[in-house]
């Protein structure tokens, strides 16, 4: 079983003021997103991790997506640029935490970065180029880095890991019709067509994938590969455009 640290914090009331381009963001109901939280937060217990919450941030509707706000590389924690005003303020937040741990940089103007938009496997580290990352950003980011740094280009959807998730043994959970895939052929896929795409993003913490609920076919291929799976109700960050890897910050064990 993995150790790790996972930093998360609870939706705070302005959560369904969110940022979401989703069709149902005006109906996110909090309560079940707390619910939804909790349940995230026991399967993290459950995969092997030390969970730490941070402090409420409760004039930030987006600050439960922490994942956004920080990159871990190996030696340090890159906090991300980010380009929504709304949400710059929450990096600081995570900042104060993540320093507990090691040191932490940031880039200069005019660079824009979500963590969203870093995918990081064994040999190189895939940035998508989105609304919210900027070339920028990607170039800065392999400066940092003793791995080859790649930009993809997302074309539909907010973050490269909307659209797919590295899961372990040269495997991606991917929606081929939301990036440009000319830089991800090496890899194995398990593709997902569009009415699936939302399954795309899982998070893998050791065998052990964390999924959301309602993708049998998803599930089933990921199993097929020799992983095990545990789904969660993610409806009310489905509608906050979140979904299983934006709800938090994996730090593995020096």
């Amino acid at each position: 079983m993995p150790s790790f640290t996972a930093l998360v914090r609870k939706p705070g009331p302005g959560f369904t003021r969110a940022l979401s381009k989703h069709p149902d963001k005006n109906k996110i109901d909090l309560a079940t997103a707390l619910h939804q939280h909790e349940g995230y937060v026991k399967a993290l217990i459950q995969a092997g991790a030390r969970v730490e919450q941070l402090p409420p941030q409760d004039h930030l509707p987006d600050a439960t997506f922490v994942e956004d706000t920080a990159v871990i590389l190996d030696d340090k924690f890159l906090l991300c640029p980010m380009k929504e005003p709304s949400r710059q303020e929450e990096v600081q937040s995570t900042a104060t935490a993540l320093q507990t741990y090691r040191d932490c940089v940031t880039l200069d103007s005019p660079a824009t970065l979500d963590g969203g938009d870093v995918m990081d496997t064994p040999g190189t580290i895939f940035v998508g180029l989105s609304k919210r990352t900027n070339l920028r950003a990607i170039q800065a980011l392999s400066q940092l880095t003793a791995k080859k740094v790649v930009p993809v280009a997302v074309t539909k959807g907010l973050h490269l890991k909307s659209a797919t998730t590295f899961i372990g043994n040269n495997l991606l959970v991917i929606d081929p019709t939301r990036v440009d895939t000319s830089n991800l052929k090496h890899f194995d896929w398990i593709e997902v067509n569009p009415s699936e795409s939302y399954a795309a993003n899982c998070l893998a913490l050791g065998n052990l994938v964390l999924i959301p609920a309602g993708f049998p076919n998803v599930r089933d291929e990921i199993l097929a590969h020799g992983f095990k799976t545990l789904e969660l109700e993610m409806s009310e960050f489905e509608k906050a455009d979140g979904a299983v890897t934006c709800l938090s910050l994996i730090i593995p064990e020096s």
